[in-house]
């Protein structure tokens, strides 16, 4: 029985020198070593349980991603500094460390939402919608009454510009494209009614759909397909036109709006209403 208890604390003590070591190739600077030894201590029962060892796995990976992966929008490393950091959270009872480790996983949350910033693109848009709910689900953790409207709407209104480019390019291959802008939009005014670009977006996403079925039309076409396809781009311009005035009444002097208003109007054949509003472009170009 004692030698048993003496191979135990021998095991124990082991595991205890791997976490010293650990903190001590690291503040070398030697990261790698660090990091096998960290990993393997936070693998043991016993020392998984101790605050401390999630507190220096979080500052071992935290320095593998400032020193190597800074570049990688998908930085694996990142990921596990903020798990350990959490971790140490858990276990840390008396809360000595919380600012520290607070500060910590801010500061990686902020790396991964400037990736996500930066990522609002047409090769890498899945990249930031992908950071830009880690980054959320991070901040609730340590947060859970923030709110997310502002960052939300930002990074929707880009989407949906981003969805119909994409749309736009190939409108066959793409057709999919159309609904997620669409939504993107719509997912902006509710969360703002009166957000001028979701409303504009809106207005000219319907606006282009009539105009290209339109330019698309093969003359030579029945009567009825024909009629079909009146009634289809009808009903699109209809659609358009509420957001186009609400995106009027939000900035009634951007000419770029009333472009857009007098073409909806002339193209529902409210021709009073597109010369009305050709004069106040015009009367805008006399002022400028």
């Amino acid at each position: 029985m004692v030698f048993l208890m003496m191979l135990f604390s021998s095991f124990i003590f082991g595991q205890r020198d791997k976490l010293t070591k650990a903190l001590r190739y690291y503040q070398a600077g030697s990261l790698d070593t660090a990091r096998m030894l960290i990993d393997s201590a936070s693998m043991n029962p016993e020392t998984a349980k101790e605050a401390s060892t999630w507190y220096y796995r979080g500052y071992i990976y935290k320095d593998l991603y400032n020193q190597r992966q800074k570049a990688d929008k998908q930085s694996p490393y990142r990921l596990e500094a903020v798990r350990s950091f959490m971790k140490q959270t858990e276990l840390d009872t008396g809360k000595t460390l919380k600012d520290n480790v607070l500060k910590n996983i801010n500061y990686v949350a902020t790396t991964i939402y400037n990736d996500a910033a930066t990522s609002i693109n047409i090769s890498e848009y899945p990249i930031a919608i992908t950071n830009f709910d880690k980054y959320k689900e991070i901040i609730r953790k340590i947060d859970s009454t923030r709110k997310f409207n502002d960052l939300e709407i930002q990074l929707h209104s880009a989407l949906g510009s981003i969805y119909m480019q994409i749309y736009e390019n190939d409108r066959e291959k793409n057709k999919a494209f159309f609904d997620k802008s669409r939504n993107s939009f719509l997912f902006v005014i509710e969360l703002d009614s009166n957000n001028y670009t979701a409303n504009y977006n809106m207005g000219i996403l319907y606006y282009n759909e009539a105009v290209n079925i339109i330019k698309a039309l093969d003359y030579d076409l029945d009567l009825i397909t024909l009629e079909l396809i009146q009634e289809e781009t009808v009903e699109l311009f209809k659609k358009a036109l509420p957001y186009m005035l609400k995106a009027r009444d939000l900035n009634p002097k951007r000419k770029e709006t009333l472009i857009g208003l007098s073409g909806i109007y002339f193209s529902l054949n409210e021709l009073e209403k597109s010369e009305q509003i050709e004069n106040e472009i015009k009367l805008l170009d006399t002022k400028e």
